[in-house]
């Protein structure tokens, strides 16, 4: 039988042995290993801890984290498999479902005149959030790209927009466009850190008390997806907004489903 430790042993030396197999399950993740019996041996005491904190026997936040993280890298690095390889009605939407399962709850509940999105793509997410409207009997889309694509899909409620989401004259004839109505704003173009906070300072004004303006991919970086060309991307960007502007705070009401691309990015305006 295994010997059973005295209580204050165990306070002191199961947290430590916790720490070790998640740092060992780490270094699996990142393929830094290459013993199959230490993998084996790790993936059997990770999957211990991840059972006993599921079973509120030794909740573990850390344990959480990991498998969290560990599955949203996997996603993001299947992406030919996954996010793009994802489509709307026939059309590609490179997004985590999870994320336009949220946009479908704010539209809902927010009911936005417009939806203004930064970056078109495919015109997927256009399209979907133009059929949302549908359903709920209200609202347009005004989608800008500087890159025209052949095949978006057309609908009434769709306006597409060819320029700079940081263009004055982009912004003024979007202005026009919505005229005194109530957005949504979506920022999924350009992700460096400096246009992200030229397009959050832009547009930020335009969103009424209530309403929210997203930024979109914020888990590039090391957030935990590992783009390094993104590291000092969108994620960056909202903390330097948020720490310059206090009319804004983090839903953190849109953490719900533990994975997002936007972590930290989804911004109600609260006065």
């Amino acid at each position: 039988m295994r010997p059973k430790l005295p209580g204050v042993v165990r306070r002191a030396v199961v947290p430590r042995v916790d720490e070790f197999v998640v740092r060992r399950y780490r270094t699996l993740a990142s393929r830094r290993s290459r013993s199959r019996a230490l993998e084996r041996a790790t993936g059997r005491g990770f999957r211990g801890l991840a059972d006993a904190d599921l079973a509120g026997e030794r909740p573990s936040a850390g344990v959480r984290r990991a498998v969290v993280e560990q599955f949203h890298r996997l996603y993001y690095h299947s992406s030919k498999q996954t996010w793009q390889n994802t489509e709307f009605l026939g059309t590609r939407v490179w997004k985590n479902p999870m994320d336009l399962w949220l946009y479908q709850e704010l539209i809902h509940e927010h009911r936005p005149d417009w939806i203004i999105e930064a970056g078109t793509k495919f015109g997927g997410s256009a399209y979907y959030f133009a059929r949302l409207f549908d359903l709920v009997g209200h609202g347009q889309v005004v989608t800008i790209d500087v890159t025209p694509q052949p095949g978006r899909p057309e609908h009434p409620r769709i306006t597409y927009l060819e320029g700079s989401s940081t263009d004055p004259a982009i912004f003024e004839a979007v202005g026009e466009l919505v005229g005194g109505g109530k957005p949504l704003i979506v920022l999924d173009s350009s992700h460096t850190r400096e246009h992200v906070l030229d397009e959050l300072r832009l547009w930020s004004p335009r969103v009424p008390v209530g309403s929210h303006i997203v930024v979109e991919d914020t888990h590039a970086g090391g957030h935990p997806v590992t783009t390094r060309k993104l590291r000092g991307g969108p994620w960056a960007a909202v903390e330097r907004f948020l720490a310059e502007d206090d009319r804004f705070v983090v839903d953190e009401s849109m953490h719900k489903f533990f994975f997002t691309f936007n972590p930290r990015a989804y911004l109600p305006r609260i006065r």
